[in-house]
């Protein structure tokens, strides 16, 4: 039996339905079901160990309910104490939601496992992360899954990807400022759940990059868009954006050597998943 948390998120419901396709058993941590952040005992719902915890939930700030603040990563603190001290009962792995951005993207070289984390985050939820990584990683059996930006159906509105494919769907202008060259590394929700099962049935310990092989910019990702639904226009404004000089190229080659694992889908193939869902 597999445990997954934040089953509701686009992740954790494409990591259920892979699951469950392949008949594994499967109990659902959602906070309708058990709130992991009240303090309650894990151990004391669920009668059962399983051999693996899938651990997805966090207050991630691409929601209105969760800013980027101190409450907000709070209470994604106190969701892994619970998921970790129900692990260490168990004595079952954990493979861990964390993120590419611990990196830093100021940066243009690649950054693989090794590379050192960024020291001056001022992102509330990424030290966090960096804390969760840091607890999970002092149980015997764990894997880090460093995740850069999930794409495919049941995206936030807040996101880039979301909110730039809402505009063409509606045959609006996709405005883009500076060069857009800004990057961001897509994976798609499938290819991210795959490595999340494979990690769960594997023994490897340590931090995963779960990316692409090559970042996408903000030019290539409108006019894919744009493109794919037959609508909209990316347009150019005379503005520059804060973001610009963003990189996000990482290396996978640890995933793929140790959990046989490397992304499958394009861009393309996602974008047209996320038409499909209209």
């Amino acid at each position: 039996m597999i445990v997954v948390t934040g089953v509701n998120g686009m992740i954790g419901r494409e990591v259920l339905n892979q699951l469950s396709s392949v008949g594994v058993q499967v109990l659902s941590i959602s906070r309708d079901v058990f709130d992991l952040s009240e303090g309650k005992n894990l151990t004391s719902f669920i009668n059962e160990r399983p051999s693996a915890i899938i651990h997805l939930a966090a207050a991630v700030p691409h929601s209105l309910h969760y800013p980027d603040n101190e409450i907000s990563s709070d209470l994604t603190r106190r969701i892994d104490k619970c998921v970790y001290d129900a692990a260490r009962v168990w004595n079952c792995r954990v493979v861990y939601a964390s993120s590419c951005s611990l990196y830093g993207k100021s940066t243009e070289e690649v950054k693989s496992e090794d590379s050192p984390i960024c020291q001056r985050l001022d992102s509330a939820y990424l030290k966090a992360k960096i804390e969760g990584e840091r607890i999970f990683s002092q149980l015997d059996s764990y894997a880090l899954m460093r995740l850069p930006a999930p794409i495919g159906p049941g995206l936030p509105k807040t996101v880039v990807a979301k909110f730039f494919f809402d505009l063409a769907c509606k045959g609006m202008s996709i405005t883009l400022w500076g060069s857009g060259l800004r990057e961001q590394n897509y994976v798609d929700v499938t290819d991210i759940a795959n490595a999340m099962i494979k990690a769960a049935y594997s023994n490897v310990k340590g931090p995963f990059n779960i990316a692409a092989d090559t970042p996408t910019t903000m030019k290539m990702l409108a006019a894919s868009i744009v493109n794919i639904v037959g609508r909209g226009r990316v347009e150019f404004v005379d503005k520059p954006d804060p973001l610009e000089y963003e990189r996000a190229r990482y290396f996978n080659g640890r995933a793929r050597s140790m959990l046989d694992w490397h992304p499958v889908t394009s861009l393309e193939k996602s974008i047209n998943s996320m038409l499909k869902q209209l």
